[in-house]
């Protein structure tokens, strides 16, 4: 550190005597400049500003009243000692707004001169040192600020924030989301192609580079963030930016999957979907076009040649039976179990929010509940390794329910541990959840003719029934029941227009031995009884 010197003064015995009979660098400064004119002072502090002026309150033409006040617009952190005559000392301080960290009286006594100038450099050592803190600070917020960003925004996607206060706090924070409007959820999905003689995460990770060249340019000011999940799959944040009234945000959205969709053909290393959740005003809804654009795009697991799909086409086959807090906790902890972090963290999300809205869940049961998720995720991660050196045992994260006070800390808390507990097991049990959804689909369309049963299709893929009928409806969005009647219904259909098989021999080749029950469920399914769809030529 180096303080720049001014010694402007128009008595030379008196610049001269300053300069010469102070040691400088004994308080690290070094004297840049000296005029006996404050005009071609300015004009010097021009090119090279001063960090310390020291110039006399009295000189021909400009004093040093007016120069200090425009060479602080050169500077604005410039010291300031001015130098008086004892007549003047009064009006100098009073008339003075600029500032001004010292006065020194005519005669100058060197003896308070080395003492200001020695209080100019601690403070200059200071104001140095609070600049670098600062500035360390700053760096240490630039580092930690994306880390922060992308927490914030898996936890939005998942629904682990409650409020929309928390939310809007969490968002403010960590400068995302600071405007309003319509915003919805895309999820891009890259499948490895069986027959390419690339790995599996050679073509996905070629498939990533491809798109993240193009997403920007295709959605352009609508993409307003973008993320991957623990799949690998890709996420973006649109947000209705156009003021244009004459197209919504509906048809724009629909312009933006036609050309992802176009994109994604041209990308031969990998196999690219694309699923459209619906829009929301609320930024606490983003959790929910997030799981549905999931499963929108999980519709390509049924043999579909699409490359882009909507959530409307959820609505048709939609599960929409209510589930108790009992079942949301039993199917959290079956995914959880199985390493799925993407969809227990989702149904963590809904857990709480239901927990949220049900008013006999509150006080001690509220607590006792998020006990019984954190002792049962605990020791589930137990089995798997040594969990207690990652997260602490399951007596300490007890510990540290107890000590939460308010339920928001208390759900704020079980979250944290949760999340924690299911990155520690993401990391040892990688579950490959949809290849085991798509091999159970390939078992239920080659069994079809069978009295399948959830059972019999678990065992087929090696897991409980409970777990597999909730991977259908968090991946698929309807339960195993529902995908069955569908499997069977298409195939009637196919056998109704290119065969010349009797209704009860249809009813009996798509496992159906009663004719009355597989009439009804085909015209629930169809609209139209077997013998009017046959006769329709549909």
């Amino acid at each position: 550190m180096e303080i720049k010197v001014f010694v402007v003064d128009d008595e030379e015995r008196q610049r001269n005597s300053i300069i010469k009979h102070v040691d400088w660098k004994q308080y690290q400064m070094r004297v840049i400049g000296e005029s006996e004119d404050a005009q071609q002072a300015l004009e010097m502090a021009e090119h090279a500003p001063p960090d310390l002026l020291i110039t006399d309150i009295r000189m021909l033409g400009m004093d040093g009243l007016e120069l200090s006040a425009k060479m602080r617009k050169i500077n604005p952190s410039m010291r300031i000692i001015m130098v008086t005559g004892y007549e003047e000392f009064e009006y100098a301080k009073s008339a003075l707004d600029i500032g001004v960290d010292a006065f020194l009286v005519k005669p100058i006594l060197f003896e308070e001169l080395t003492a200001i100038l020695e209080r100019v450099c601690e403070a200059e050592q200071q104001s140095l040192s609070r600049n670098r803190e600062e500035m360390r600070i700053k760096e240490q917020l630039d580092t930690f600020r994306p880390i922060a960003r992308e927490q914030f925004l898996q936890e939005l996607l998942h629904g682990l924030i409650l409020s929309d206060h928390a939310i809007q706090a969490h968002a403010d924070a960590v400068g995302m989301f600071d405007r309003g409007g319509l915003r919805r959820v895309l999820v891009i999905v890259l499948d490895a192609v069986q027959q390419s003689p690339l790995p599996k995460e050679e073509q996905v990770r070629r498939a990533q580079l491809l798109l993240n060249e193009s997403v920007a340019a295709i959605c352009g000011s609508m993409l307003e963030e973008k993320t991957t999940t623990q799949r690998g799959n890709i996420v973006l944040i649109l947000r209705d930016a156009s003021s244009e009234a004459s197209e919504t945000f509906e048809q724009r959205t629909e312009h933006i999957l036609r050309n992802l969709g176009e994109e994604a053909g041209r990308i031969d290393c990998c196999s690219v979907s694309i699923g459209a959740g619906p829009s929301f005003a609320a930024l606490s809804r983003l959790s929910e076009s997030f799981r549905l654009a999931q499963r929108a795009v999980n519709q390509r697991l049924l043999g579909s040649d699409e490359r882009t799909f909507s959530w409307q086409i959820l609505q048709e086959q939609a599960d929409n039976r209510h589930k108790s807090v009992d079942e949301l906790k039993a199917d959290f902890l079956e995914m959880f179990g199985a390493g799925d972090s993407q969809n227990s963290l989702s149904l963590l999300g809904e857990l709480l929010r239901s927990i949220a809205g049900d008013p006999d869940i509150q006080g001690a049961n509220l607590r006792s509940l998020c006990l019984q998720l954190i002792s049962g995720a605990s020791r589930i991660a137990a089995e798997i390794g040594d969990v207690s050196r990652h997260v602490g045992s399951e007596q300490k994260l007890w510990e540290q329910l107890l000590e939460c006070r308010e339920e928001t800390e208390l759900l704020q808390e079980t979250v944290r541990i949760i999340t924690g507990l299911s990155d520690f097991i993401a990391e040892r049990k990688k579950s490959p959840t949809q290849i085991v959804v798509q091999k159970a689909l390939e078992w239920m369309n080659e069994h079809y003719k069978d009295n399948l049963s959830l059972r019999s299709v678990a065992d087929s893929v090696y897991l409980s029934p409970n777990y597999l009928g909730a991977l259908f409806r968090e991946e698929l969005g309807v339960s195993f029941t529902d995908q069955l009647i569908q499997i069977r219904v298409n195939k009637a259909k196919e056998l109704l227009q290119h065969s010349q098989l009797k209704l009860y021999e249809v009813a009996e080749s798509v496992g159906y031995q009663n004719i009355g029950y597989f009439t009804g469920v085909f015209k629930k399914i169809t609209g139209f009884s077997p013998k009017e769809y046959r006769a329709s030529d549909r």
